[in-house]
Formats: C-alpha cells, sequence, structure tokens
C-alpha cells in the first residue's frame, strides 16, 4: 500500500509567539515533521521583493528540498506559499494563479510522482473575508477541473474555521478534512488549517503538532495527515 504523508503550517515568516524571528527555531520545527510533502504558509515576508523568510542553502530546508515556485527566484514560493519534498519525489509540472481578493493572495499547484503514484498537490492561503474564499475556492476548483483528473490533495491556511460554512462553493467531487484546531497556537480555538482531497485518496489518520516547539514557533500549530494512494485499478469517482 503506497501512502504519502503531508505537513502543513503557516509559519508567520518565521515569527513566534514569543515576538522573537527566529528562523532555525522554524527550520527544527520543519525538520521534525515526518512527513513526505511540506506545505508552508507565510513562508515570505509581505512586501516586496517578498524575501525569504528562512535560509534555504542551496534549495534545502533541513531534510526537505525546496521545489522552486519562485518566477523570479526570489523568496520561497508564490505569495508566501512554499512547498517541500523528500527526495525522491519527481515533480511534473507546477503552476502559480493569482486568486481573487481584495488583498494580494495565490494558489500553487504541484503534479508531482511518489511512489510511482501520480498526485496533484495545491497550497493555499485562502483571504480573510468569508465572500473572498467562496471565490477563491471556486476559482482554484475551475483550473483543477481544466487540467483533467488526477488524485489531488489542497492543503493550507483556509482562514476558515466552520466546518461547512465558507464551503459551500466546493464541489462534490473534493472533501475537507481538520485535523483540529490549530489557532492561536497556544491555547487553539479554531480549526483554520485543513486540507481538501478528491475522492479517489483515502485519509488514513491526521493530527495537530503540538510539541512545545511547535507552539512557541508560530502562531499555527502544524498538521500532519496521512493518505492511502490508490492503485488506478481500485480509483472510483
Amino acid at each position: 500500500m503506497a501512502e504519502l504523508t503531508l505537513a502543513s503550517w503557516n509559519i508567520r515568516a518565521g515569527l513566534g509567539r514569543d515576538f522573537r524571528r527566529r528562523p532555525l527555531r522554524t527550520i527544527e520545527v520543519i525538520s521534525a515533521l515526518n512527513a513526505d510533502i511540506v506545505v508552508l504558509q507565510e513562508a515570505d515576508f509581505r512586501r516586496q521583493p517578498r524575501l525569504a523568510a528562512l535560509p534555504a542553502p542551496d534549495g534545502w530546508i533541513g531534510p526537505f528540498e525546496v521545489i522552486d515556485l519562485t518566477p523570479d527566484a526570489v523568496g520561497l514560493g508564490w505569495h508566501g506559499i512554499a512547498i517541500l519534498k523528500r527526495p525522491g519525489i519527481v515533480v511534473e509540472n507546477i503552476r502559480r494563479i493569482d486568486l481573487p481578493a481584495l488583498e494580494p493572495r495565490g494558489a500553487v499547484i504541484v503534479d508531482i510522482i511518489v511512489k510511482n503514484h501520480p498526485v496533484r498537490i495545491v497550497g493555499v492561503h485562502l483571504g480573510l473575508l468569508r465572500s473572498n474564499r467562496r471565490k477563491q475556492i471556486t476559482y482554484i476548483t475551475d483550473r483543477l477541473a481544466e487540467m483533467g483528473k488526477r488524485p489531488t490533495i489542497i492543503a493550507g491556511d483556509f482562514n476558515e474555521w466552520r466546518e461547512r460554512k465558507g464551503f459551500e462553493t466546493l464541489p462534490d467531487w473534493l472533501r475537507t478534512h481538520s485535523p483540529g484546531p490549530t489557532f492561536p497556537a497556544g491555547r487553539p480555538l479554531l480549526k483554520l488549517d485543513k486540507v481538501a482531497m478528491t475522492r479517489d485518496i483515502a485519509l488514513l489518520d491526521s493530527a495537530v503538532l503540538g510539541d512545545p516547539h511547535a507552539r512557541i514557533a508560530s502562531d499555527h500549530r502544524p498538521i500532519r495527515v496521512r493518505f492511502h494512494l490508490t492503485p488506478a485499478e481500485e480509483k472510483v469517482g
């Protein structure tokens, strides 16, 4: 059985709850995530030229290789979204999209091959307004529909704390999952960090990671989700 473990974390540009910007502390938490793919939000500073918030010598952060999502070789990603991978995972295609919003937002779509299975990873950091989030979900899923079928996982900071409200525009070929409250990191109350997946991917287990280092390194706690990648002959929907 082929499995994929994905982690997602809003790192707040390395600024911890102690109001200290300590990128090496953030990297220590990332290195311990024990995932195949890591989706980060706020990995670049907000202001132009949006420099990287974490050092990535030779394109590596801890044991992970940084997928080059930058259009201009500045920063780690696209609209602050960065995606890291374990060695051996093959990147086939990258697509960067701008999202409709009052504030600058974007998403990245990365087609990978992991353990001989094709998977599409979508990194998101949705807007603060629910009306914008609904539009952004529609825009992302419309782009995915244009690209053709592929087992797909959307991961990131959805900025939506409700389980159903706000997802009215999510098509029925996707389902959402929240591992639990992730914000604020000290005493989480809101389930902002989530995944959505196509129905040909099975969810095995998930967790919000609450070790002391993760609790202090950002205002969000990381999530980790384990999936079963269904062989082609077993795919449904």
